[in-house]
């Protein structure tokens, strides 16, 4: 009887050896994982971070997050290399959405030189525009096999937690002007929203909020290089930003507008701007903000400096009349 029960209780106590064995593997396992998770969420706790890249007079903004990375417009053609510099200094060497926000060359004219480099691209998202010009027809040449048309409801999920979705233009395209007829994109960042308007105008405006559409957003990329055809008092109350930034450099148009700034500013809205803070970074983990490396915010426009820059804009115009017969106003 005792030689008959000894192998049984040595399987007995090797079975539970064993249940122990894994019982410990399996928990140091878990731990293992809960702790690269942790890990990795000390290491890069941003679930997006959006590039506001100093192009001069254009736009180009890079979204980067935890899974697709996106390219909103690429500046003028001479700012191709820089946009490209960017890209490099980041790693960059895909991207999987290019947003060719409408034709006019501030946009698209840099985004030839993406087109053309190492850099590989998924989809080029575009209004569905044509125009006669140069730069347009060598932008299509290099774009076409990849075009997807923008349209208004569109949804493009980047990551966990993380989409945009295409607020205008509607199709076919609602406005005779290009500009009306601007990609608008809404970036969802858990908690945490972006607005990139390209050059929309009031009337682009008009439009997303006659349809009802939830434009709310902490950031706003504000339109048109602060034109003052574009950003009304309605919209800014209805977008309720704490942050706006512009991408503008030395320009005849007069962006910024200082009517533009001035609504953004009696709106209490933090206004930053590429051409005084040169390339703006804005982070979020999808609960709070964050402004990286304390770009200078636009001082607010008093009534006597208004004034002062009609005088001095007078002043040359009168200067300019008298030196110049063929020069009318």
């Amino acid at each position: 009887m005792k030689n008959g029960k000894k192998p049984k209780e040595a399987e007995m106590k090797k079975k539970l050896t064993d249940k122990i064995i894994l019982i410990t593997i399996l928990s140091l396992a878990a731990f293992l994982a809960q702790l690269g998770n942790s890990l990795s969420q000390t290491q890069d706790s941003s679930l997006v971070t959006v590039y506001f890249f100093d192009v001069g007079q254009g736009d180009s903004i890079f979204i980067d997050t935890n899974g697709k990375d996106v390219l909103i417009d690429g500046g003028p053609r001479k700012a191709g290399e820089t946009v490209m510099d960017h890209l490099t200094d980041l790693g960059i060497s895909h991207l999987d959405i290019v947003v060719a926000t409408h034709p006019d060359a501030d946009h698209i004219g840099g985004l030839i030189t993406i087109l053309s480099s190492s850099i590989t691209v998924d989809i080029v998202l575009y209004n569905n525009q044509t125009s006669d010009t140069k730069t347009y027809q060598e932008f299509m040449s290099l774009a076409e096999d990849k075009i997807v048309v923008a349209e208004r409801g569109q949804v493009y999920v980047l990551d966990y937690n993380v989409n945009f979705t295409v607020l205008n233009p509607t199709q076919p395209l609602e406005f005779s002007d290009e500009n009306s007829n601007s990609i608008v994109l809404k970036l969802q960042a858990g908690n945490v929203s972006f607005l990139f308007t390209g050059d929309a105008t009031f009337e682009t405006e008009e439009s997303m909020m006659e349809a009802g559409l939830n434009l709310k957003s902490q950031v706003l990329k504000v339109a048109h290089h602060g034109s003052k055809y574009s950003t009304s008092t309605e919209f800014i109350q209805a977008v309720n930003p704490i942050y706006a930034v512009i991408s503008v450099g030395e320009n005849p148009y007069g962006h910024p507008s200082p009517e533009t700034i001035q609504r953004l500013l009696d709106g209490n809205v933090t206004v930053y701007s590429t051409q005084v803070s040169g390339t703006i970074i804005i982070s979020t983990d999808g609960q709070t903000i964050t402004v990286h490396g304390n770009p200078t915010p636009i001082p607010e426009l008093t009534s006597t400096s208004i004034l002062g820059l009609i005088s001095i804009t007078v002043s040359l115009m009168l200067i300019l009349k008298k030196n110049n017969k063929y020069f009318k106003f």
